[in-house]
């Protein structure tokens, strides 16, 4: 959010350049670079990976009409590294980036770990039961659950088109700000995709942890899986921002959803409470005939789920071909650069056998 105006300024620069020359690098395969982080690579044909339609989906990745603002395209199976482009810059491999709405997700964990790390914290608990302090005179907003937060049915009238910036700005208590907007629905009816709930939950970590959302996934999330250089940033209030700007590195971000895959164990370490992502990857409500869980979309499809963020970058973790993919873009950018990493993604998990 810091850099929004800067970052708009410079994508409508590049913008107009887009057709008067080449806007990427040119295509140089997708074999993953051997580092010292923990990756082990392997090629398509040891891992069942039809190759002809891995070409095709990076052909489509390079494509100067498609995926303008494209950061990295990552394919995991089995545990293994298979294949890694960064079609502008290789430095975007080392570099960490907000992974926008994504974060959403990484909230949603946290509450899986919390609950593995044998912290009070139920599904059904009353935010009022947490923080009573923070609520107003409106005593319908009392019966708000955890789980009513979690699957954006919270009832608050919380609008991102104007109220997100507004929650970034506040110089107030940035839980209170989010129960301070009027009473919609009932809680637990309607579901209304909005940057306010996540702040509800990050508190909640706080009040049960005695730590921020961030402190909390440093200890018990990113140590343990030697993610070392992230940044997540926090409300004035150093309440951590549950919906957004949260900021990692591909191949950290692409850890996050192997450990997922491994139901929350990395090495002989159980992370994530296992029932809580079958909880939290189960669809509850929908919208935009999207079904969706706690913090996660459901890829009823492909039998997997995903987290997406704005720029449409996508985290997608599909059990049964044991896969894992991520597609990262620049996250400031108008609707018009936007695409759709699914249709990658489809040909990709179409490859494995």
């Amino acid at each position: 959010m810091k850099i929004f105006y800067v970052a708009i300024s410079i994508l409508v620069f590049l913008a107009s350049c887009l057709n008067d020359e080449p806007f990427k690098q040119e295509f140089a395969g997708y074999a993953p670079v051997i580092l010292n982080d923990d990756w082990e690579t392997s090629t398509p044909e040891l891992e069942k990976i039809e190759r002809n339609k891995l070409d095709e989906a990076y052909t489509m990745l390079y494509n100067d009409e498609r995926f303008l603002m494209a950061r990295s395209l990552l394919v995991v199976r089995n545990g293994k590294l298979v294949a890694e482009a960064y079609p502008h810059n290789a430095s975007d491999r080392d570099t960490y980036a907000n992974i926008q709405s994504c974060t959403k997700s990484f909230t949603s964990m946290m509450v899986g770990v919390a609950m593995q790390d044998n912290k009070d914290i139920s599904l059904d608990e009353k935010l009022y039961s947490i923080y009573p302090e923070l609520f107003d005179a409106d005593v319908r907003k009392r019966d708000i659950t955890l789980k009513d937060a979690l699957t954006m049915r919270a009832g608050l009238e919380f609008s991102n088109d104007t109220h997100t910036l507004q929650l970034y700005q506040t110089t107030t208590n940035s839980a209170a700000f989010v129960l301070s907007f009027p009473y919609n629905n009932e809680p637990g009816k309607v579901m209304s995709y909005n940057d306010g709930a996540p702040q509800l939950v990050s508190k909640i970590i706080e009040q049960k942890t005695g730590k921020s959302l961030a402190e909390y996934a440093r200890e018990k999330l990113f140590d343990p899986l030697n993610i070392t250089d992230w940044k997540w940033e926090s409300a004035k209030d150093g309440t951590t921002f549950g919906a957004f700007s949260l900021y990692l590195k591909p191949r950290d971000f692409a850890r996050v959803g192997q450990l997922l895959l491994q139901n929350g164990r990395w090495e002989n370490n159980q992370i994530i409470s296992p029932d809580y992502i079958v909880e939290a990857t189960s669809p509850y409500t929908s919208q935009w005939d999207k079904p969706y869980g706690l913090y996660f979309w459901i890829d009823e499809f492909n039998q997997g789920f995903y987290a997406h963020g704005h720029g449409g970058q996508m985290l997608l973790v599909v059990p049964s071909k044991r896969l894992v993919l991520l597609y990262t873009a620049w996250p400031y950018t108008s609707g018009k650069y936007f695409d759709d990493a699914s249709e990658m993604f489809g040909l990709i998990v179409d490859s494995c056998e």
